[in-house]
């Protein structure tokens, strides 16, 4: 839930979303929620492969890391 929140929260402040569609499936706003999951999806992956840690062997953050 926690990733689905960070990749879904700098959606709060969108006024406007341009979705271009392929030809099938889903079109306009209801396709969004299926582009969030699919994001959302892939994130483990992409991860993985760009610092070499499984996110499922991450422990979790107990407290917020300071930046």
């Amino acid at each position: 839930p926690q990733v689905a929140e960070a990749v879904a929260q700098p959606l709060l402040g969108t006024r406007r979303v341009t979705l271009v569609a392929g030809g099938s499936g889903e079109v306009g706003v209801a396709r969004l929620p299926g582009e969030v999951l699919d994001v959302v999806t892939r994130l483990p992956a992409a991860v993985e492969a760009l610092t070499g840690v499984t996110v499922t062997q991450v422990p979790p953050v107990t407290s917020p890391v300071p930046f």
